[in-house]
């Protein structure tokens, strides 16, 4: 007997295949049977009245990692129908640390985590991370990279200098540890420090160790502005040179170089002819967010947030970084110039609430200053500790990276919720909108691609690219991570006033075969787990 019978769906199996009616019967949280079934075959039958069905989403570029291990119930993801995560991206995550720099992990990671919460010191391993994520469960599923941003802190801090021997040796024997964990790749984040002070050939170095465990190399390019060919270039070189599978994270193009996007994916779909694995995830928005201190040249990051603080504060240093701010410096994309500094949004303030959901030249205009100095001094008072967002993307060239097929669909998101310590937290709109997005706006809407495509991007393409073989398609004995929803009211309602919005038109997404989301809310206690993937060293 099954436990549960989903009958009259219009599946879309996650495979990017046409759709096909029909039921599908769920035993033990795994997919048992799919065809035409009787209702008594099942403890419970659900009518879906020809609503579709497809496999939970798989956020394949999320940051949920950041406070997972406190904060368990957050529901901006799982009411739009995202049951797996893959996270740890951008070089970014609270693991590994070593006892010794322990506390300038502990400030990298600083504007990140809500008020109040630290980092557990006691999580020095994936590993240990992961056990303290299970034993309070999670509401999704989380896959883990290994974050180059730790473990070029472990081996030398943020110093701004190419790693010697023997702290490469550090780094790679980190990364085996990580990987043999069941973590599915490393992540870079290189317009962070301290990853803009690596090379290419300390990437090449650990995206061998990661190639021997089967793991993925992602990356947040060196460049996503006037850089961007080179970037990506690189990007293809690591891979090529070092045997891994390259992923270019929320590959986008600025609006001053709208139309680029036909050279990148072009040097992509090269690479491939050339046997270099290589692929890209984008979200369907043309803001995008980062900590206040990538405004500055990388210079100023170097020594870490403290040290960036006391540079800002220092009238001598200021005067510099105020000229190099007019500048376009190699290596270092400047948003200020892209956007425009008064036009950048602050999303999160430790200290002074009243500068969230304000940009930074209204901010200016109250305190009666020039952008450029109201930028200053509000790093000062904050000490660092804010996020911002950049509008500055070229929407034509999002619709084509969307429609490529080297692409699949990821957030970019931090964690948010309707309820607990998130509720009062500005997020960006994508934590609550991106898949419901994408199938309202880009599907329905301005059909940019077909409902079937948008599904593969969001399930089968991104669980098969990360080694997920247990999900991502509606199959016999495949999770049952599943999501039905209203083709013709899905949409995402979330924005940079209501940040927090929850979208619309689903009407169930089930994890493990049990009802967690119900009309857009979230009805259940986390269940999910934080996924240990078999590597193939």
């Amino acid at each position: 007997m099954n436990d549960l019978l989903l009958k009259n769906a219009v599946i879309y199996d996650g495979s990017g295949g046409p759709w096909y009616r029909g039921d599908v019967a769920i035993r033990a949280g795994i997919i048992s049977e799919i065809g035409t079934l009787t209702p008594g075959c099942a403890s419970e039958t659900i009518d879906l009245e020809g609503r579709v069905l497809c496999p939970g989403f798989v956020d394949v570029h999320s940051h949920s990692d950041f406070s997972a291990f406190l904060v368990n119930d957050v529901d901006g993801k799982i009411t739009q129908g995202v049951t797996t995560e893959v996270v740890s991206n951008c070089g970014l995550a609270m693991t590994p640390s070593v006892p010794e720099r322990a506390g300038l992990l502990q400030e990298y990671m600083r504007p990140y985590l809500p008020e109040g919460v630290s980092l557990p010191h006691e999580c020095g391993s994936l590993e240990e991370m992961m056990d303290r994520i299970d034993s309070s469960g999670y509401v999704t599923d989380l896959a883990f990279h290994v974050a180059h941003g730790p473990l070029r802190i472990a081996a030398l801090g943020f110093d701004n200098r190419k790693a010697s021997p023997a702290e490469l040796e550090l780094m790679k024997g980190l990364l085996a540890r990580e990987m043999e964990s069941g973590a599915v790749g490393l992540s870079s984040g290189l317009i962070y420090p301290p990853g803009c002070f690596a090379d290419t050939d300390e990437l090449v170095e650990l995206c061998r160790v990661a190639a021997a465990y089967g793991g993925i190399y992602a990356t947040h390019m060196r460049s996503e502005s006037g850089d961007t060919l080179n970037a990506v270039a690189e990007a293809i070189d690591i891979g090529r040179r070092s045997g891994c599978a390259v992923h270019i994270s929320h590959h986008k193009i600025m609006e001053q170089l709208e139309g680029l996007s036909e050279k990148t994916l072009g040097m992509m779909e090269t690479a491939r002819k050339e046997g270099i694995d290589v692929t890209c995830d984008v979200y369907p928005y043309t803001a995008g967010s980062t900590m206040i201190g990538a405004l500055l040249p990388p210079w100023v990051n170097e020594g870490g947030a403290a040290r960036l603080v006391a540079r800002v504060a220092d009238p001598a240093c200021r005067k510099r970084i105020a000229e190099d701010m007019k500048k376009e410096i190699p290596g270092w994309d400047n948003f200020s110039r892209a956007s425009g500094l008064a036009n950048i949004l602050i999303f999160t303030a430790e200290k002074d609430k009243t500068l969230e959901g304000r940009t930074i030249g209204a901010s200016a205009a109250d305190r009666g200053q020039d952008p450029l100095d109201a930028l200053f001094d509000i790093i000062v008072s904050e000490q660092a500790n804010c996020t911002v967002a950049i509008f500055s993307q070229s929407e034509s060239d999002n619709r084509r990276i969307i429609a490529h097929p080297l692409s699949m669909i990821g957030s970019d998101s931090h964690p948010a919720s309707t309820k607990g310590i998130y509720a009062s937290r500005r997020s960006h709109p994508r934590a609550f909108g991106t898949f419901p997005r994408v199938l309202g706006k880009y599907v329905r809407e301005d059909h940019v691609i077909p409902l079937e495509t948008a599904i593969w991007k969001m399930t089968g393409f991104p669980a098969r690219r990360f080694g997920l073989s247990d999900r991502g398609l509606i199959k016999k004995g495949l999770i049952a991570d599943l999501v039905a929803f209203d083709p013709q009211t899905i949409r995402d309602c979330a924005d940079f006033t209501r940040t927090n919005a929850p979208s619309k038109g689903i009407a169930f997404v089930w994890k493990r075969g049990k009802v967690i989301v119900r009309d857009n809310v979230s009805v259940a206690p986390p269940s999910g787990k934080c996924i240990r993937r078999k590597n193939s060293c």
